[in-house]
């Protein structure tokens, strides 16, 4: 019997399982796969390491989740800030982007023209930027559902911050043309190659408000992580572990059903049955249907039709000779010329992560892995071409190597020494998330991140967070979401 059961082990399930844990709750977290953290996390393969999704971290600073989890639970993590974090390569050209604001808007102005409109655009966005944050920290009753919770989020505003709302009724493109820079193609591509790999849209759909902390994310600490991401995941864990909690790997969860005295049985795919007095849900919006039953199942049906676009990912891990610059950035997009799409995939950027110069964790001595990935727009169809499926695999994986070839200062398939792929097929079977989603749902001025449901389910004991439920995508997002979601549990009274 455990007060609180959390249905998978990514960084939303983990931070709400640790943050419940320390209230001297027994907290159990079930992991379908082998490893934790979901898709911020790393895996061994031929002596290497390799990360299975995120690549980038940030979150670290005050106001922002990862902050108030490190303060809140007092775990340390062993990480390297890097800065700049990432190089765009873009008609020819290489935009570095560093931390520093004023330094980048020096960039963007020689990039994108020395207008002051172009000025007006990237202070915007880095105001709105650091309102978000300010504001998304202080309101973890969000999205309200009662006359309390609004009367919490009143209290915990600044009147004044209320002003700025109206940008999230205003597309990113919208913006662009108001301040005059309509034409400005140059920074419009920039701009929905950068919301891709942070919001899963473009700006022709990205509400600004939204659209401002995810085109800004370079400016706050960006960290790396000695021997991969999975190092969060496994901080979180020794975390639950400390608290006397626990998590259990290769636990596919199957079936959740609630009896008379209001007590969940939650069952594995081997059986096993574990009961708690409240369930947290860390799966997508997409699987919950298919383990749960009656009104729980039928409204996660009705809200998985809700959302009926998301996106998949083309990625590759490889290893190659340490024949790069010294002063190379650990991040990369290569932005495409205009016209051209990666085969199979429908995407016009391709994101490269490289480990860190003597990480001798993920590989030997002049040596290193590189991270590389690219959006599926419709990644369903990858699961359903079993004829053509190795023959399409190999033509997207030749094409992405001839333009790392082609833009990455270094890089040489010469110098390979392994190589490995994964499309959404790919995905599906290590995440288990229906189709190999990732990223959760886009952000769209037509679902609008307020209107997406939050931790609160029609069963009062059973709760949700991830990247399918508010605030969303990204890992200082599901951190967020995992902080709410354990705010709501602990607040409920219910454990």
């Amino acid at each position: 019997m455990y007060d609180l059961i959390v249905i998978g082990s990514g960084i939303g399930g983990l931070t709400a399982g640790a943050m419940v844990a320390r209230h001297k709750k027994k907290v159990l977290v079930l992991e379908s796969n082998y490893l934790p953290g979901g898709c911020c996390s790393s895996y061994p393969r031929k002596g290497y390491i390799f990360e299975s999704g995120a690549t980038t971290l940030m979150g670290f600073d005050n106001h922002q989740p990862l902050h108030t989890l490190q303060k809140a639970l007092g775990f340390s993590i062993v990480k390297k800030e890097i800065d700049p974090s990432m190089t765009v390569w873009m008609d020819g050209q290489k935009i570095l982007k560093p931390k520093d604001f004023e330094a980048w808007l020096g960039i963007a102005l020689d990039t994108f023209g020395h207008q002051p409109e172009v000025e007006k655009f990237w202070r915007l966005a880095w105001k709105l930027s650091n309102i978000v944050w300010k504001i998304s920290g202080t309101n973890l009753r969000f999205p309200p559902v009662s006359i309390k919770d609004l009367a919490y989020i009143a209290l915990q505003n600044n009147p004044w911050d209320a002003f700025y709302l109206k940008y999230a009724f205003i597309t990113t493109e919208k913006m662009l043309k108001n301040l005059g820079l309509g034409n400005n193609i140059k920074l419009r591509r920039f701009l929905d190659e950068q919301l891709m790999i942070t919001a899963q849209n473009t700006a022709a759909h990205t509400p600004f408000l939204f659209a401002a902390p995810a085109i800004c994310y370079t400016n706050y600490s960006n960290f790396y992580l000695p021997g991969g991401m999975i190092s969060l995941p496994k901080a979180l864990h020794r975390e639950l572990r400390w608290r006397g909690s626990e998590l259990k790997l290769r636990r596919k969860v199957v079936a959740v059903s609630k009896n008379n005295e209001g007590i969940w049985s939650v069952t594995d795919h081997k059986g096993n049955v574990y009961q708690s007095k409240t369930v947290l849900s860390n799966i997508p919006v997409w699987n919950l249907n298919a383990i749960t039953e009656g009104k729980l199942s039928q409204w996660a049906q009705k809200e998985s039709n809700r959302y009926t676009e998301y996106r998949g990912a083309f990625t590759m891990g490889i290893v190659t000779n340490d024949t790069y610059p010294e002063d190379m950035t650990l991040h990369h997009q290569i932005i495409l010329p205009e016209g051209e799409t990666i085969p199979h995939c429908g995407s016009t950027s391709i994101f490269v992560s490289f480990s860190d110069r003597g990480d001798t964790i993920r590989c030997p001595e002049g040596q290193r892995v590189l991270s590389i990935s690219t959006h599926v727009d419709k990644p369903a169809e990858w699961l359903h071409i079993p004829e053509n499926y190795d023959a399409q695999k190999a033509d997207t994986e030749s094409y992405i190597l001839a333009k790392l070839t082609q833009y990455l200062p270094g890089f040489s398939a010469q110098d390979i020494i392994y190589q490995i792929a994964a499309t959404p097929l790919s995905w599906e079977k290590w995440t288990g998330r229906k189709d190999g989603t990732v990223g959760g749902i886009p952000q769209d001025i037509r679902q609008p991140l307020f209107t997406m449901s939050g931790a609160l389910t029609p069963e009062k004991d059973f709760y949700r967070c991830g990247d399918t439920v508010y605030p969303g995508q990204g890992v200082p997002g599901v951190a967020l979401g995992g902080i709410i979601a354990a705010e709501r549990i602990i607040k409920s009274g219910s454990i």
